[in-house]
């Protein structure tokens, strides 16, 4: 009977499924009272208060949000596909985002 019972056991929990509830959209507020969601928070100073880029290349915790300047401040250049930025260069042509072909060394056909 004890078997039987720790069967019961394991076998429910291996064949209920666990459904996890959505999360809610979470929200964070900058200092002038700004409500912005938490995943456009892009930066933090060091007691955890949303920094919003304030499209002069730094973060402010009084700027408001911007949707452009918190897309470009999202940039990661090995994860996402978009062009790097480069201080005093100007925009990337669409030449320069293609890589050149190697050409095969002699000897190898």
């Amino acid at each position: 009977m004890f078997l039987m019972f720790t069967f019961l056991i394991a076998g429910g929990s291996l064949i209920t499924t666990l459904v996890e509830p959505p999360l809610p959209e979470f929200q964070n507020h900058l200092l002038n009272g700004t409500p912005v969601a938490a995943k456009q928070v892009v930066c933090r100073n060091r007691w955890g208060t949303p920094m919003m880029p304030d499209g002069k290349g730094s973060y402010s915790i009084i700027a408001p949000p911007n949707q452009a300047f918190i897309e470009k401040s999202l940039i990661q250049p090995p994860l996402t596909s978009a062009p790097v930025y480069r201080p005093g260069s100007g925009a990337p042509s669409a030449l320069s985002l293609v890589a050149p072909a190697v050409d095969s060394p002699e000897g190898t056909k």
